[in-house]
């Protein structure tokens, strides 16, 4: 080949580049070779390890330059060999979810919150307790975070973290509060910050979810800032009791770790869009046991644009308390409703002349209305009634049905009122009331 080097070390110096040159199709081409009798040989990691061994053995005895180039060819193999290997150890899925993480971290938020106390001594200047943390994300360029809001409910301050991607470092901004709903448990913070830094997190749907898709959980559990965890959509159409004591309804369940911390922060599809916010675990030591709920994002939705705009959600209000269905059914009484309590003095209810339970001078409890119909939607849960006035507003006038004494029918026409909703100690100097909401 080369008239002033004889044949068979030519030879050996072509065929290391012949190996190489193998590595290099082997790494993106997965086709095996053929002989020339049509029997399939070994694939061409194979044929070069074989190769390799054999050209390693020729040149030990050959000339010092061969053997020079068979070195430097070896590290260049096993630099290509290893770095394919391990690309090709990185399945589809998980790239997915490395791309999707690196995309939602500058959109998710670490929350500190804090109540305000005197220094003590001769010095009556607050200072800050740390109350707790939590999650939260980006929901738009003015500046808005949604989280949960029993994150914030129990603080007087808070504090946001925002990863800033162009400058690689974390800014930390004093909170202000916008509005939140103790029965969706959603709150919404605003934060002075410049827009290259806020980075509003996509926003997907959860009407049409299925279970066993993919579920990725972004947040702070114990404080470890931007945890990733991975699972699946368990279960849908779930049901939690929001800080309030009202049901959450159409709940997302997912297997995706959720622990102290993550709350507020967002669950995601594998296009990273949110679909719900985590809010609560099922543990009864309080760490995760694989059961966690998420508050689906077209409720998110609705909340959150309402708060920012109005600065509080209105919901009506029948003004009854409710007897257990269960208890209920334990005094004999084994139909579908839910029995009237008691009746608030001035409410909606007491205004359309529907009655609660009375005691007989025996001391015996008279049940009086049982719910069965409240705007049209059939009653026969505690929960049912929650569902049925969240179609309506209050003012509005809509028809109740009740059986009285367990037999006479009675419709009504009742007119809403407005629910109070259970306040939070953020932003007065007033510490909050320990086990309760401060100012309910």
């Amino acid at each position: 080949i080369f008239p002033w080097i004889p044949t068979q070390s030519a030879m050996d110096l072509v065929r290391p580049l012949i190996a190489f040159l193998l590595v290099a199709c082997g790494a993106s081409v997965p086709t095996r070779l053929v002989s020339r009798n049509n029997v399939r040989l070994h694939s061409y990691p194979s044929i070069v390890q074989r190769l390799s061994r054999q050209i390693v053995r020729s040149m030990a005895s050959r000339r010092d330059i061969g053997r020079g180039l068979s070195l430097s060819l070896g590290g260049i193999l096993g630099s290509s060999l290893g770095h394919s290997h391990a690309r090709q150890m990185l399945q589809s899925s998980e790239l997915n979810t490395i791309n999707v993480f690196k995309r939602s971290i500058p959109s998710v938020v670490f929350i500190d919150t804090f109540i305000q106390s005197s220094r003590g001594g001769f010095s009556m200047d607050p200072v800050d307790i740390p109350a707790g943390t939590g999650s939260g994300f980006v929901w738009d360029r003015d500046g808005h975070i949604v989280t949960n809001f029993h994150v914030i409910r129990n603080a007087q301050t808070a504090k946001v973290a925002i990863s800033d991607p162009k400058l690689k470092n974390v800014n930390t901004y004093q909170a202000k509060l916008v509005g939140f709903d103790p029965d969706k448990d959603i709150a919404v913070l605003k934060v002075d910050a410049p827009q290259s830094v806020l980075r509003p997190l996509q926003i997907g749907t959860s009407a049409d979810l299925d279970v066993g898709q993919g579920a990725i959980a972004i947040g702070n559990p114990f404080g470890l800032d931007h945890t990733l965890t991975v699972g699946v959509v368990s279960g849908l159409g779930r049901q939690v009791m929001a800080p309030s004591g009202r049901p959450i309804f159409n709940v997302i369940q997912t297997d995706a770790s959720i622990n102290p911390g993550n709350s507020g922060g967002p669950l995601l599809n594998s296009d990273g869009e949110a679909i719900g916010i985590n809010t609560a675990i099922f543990s009864p030591s309080g760490a995760s046991s694989g059961v966690g709920f998420a508050i689906p994002i077209d409720t998110v939705k609705t909340i959150a644009n309402t708060l920012i705009e109005k600065g509080q959600v209105l919901r009506p209000q029948l003004g009854v308390s409710l007897f257990d269905t269960a208890a209920l059914k334990a005094f004999g009484v084994d139909i579908d409703g839910v029995a009237v309590l008691q009746v608030a003095p001035g409410s909606p209810a007491e205004q359309a002349g529907i009655m609660g339970m009375s005691r007989l001078s025996t001391g015996d409890l008279q049940i009086g209305d049982i719910l069965i119909n409240v705007g049209g939607d059939e009653i026969k849960v505690e929960s049912d009634i929650f569902k049925a006035l969240e179609k309506h507003q209050p003012g509005e006038t809509i028809d109740v049905v009740v059986l009285r004494s367990g037999k006479e029918r009675i419709d009504f026409k009742v007119k809403l009122g407005q629910a109070r909703l259970p306040g939070s100690s953020f932003g007065t100097s007033t510490p909050p009331s320990i086990g309760g909401f401060h100012g309910s």
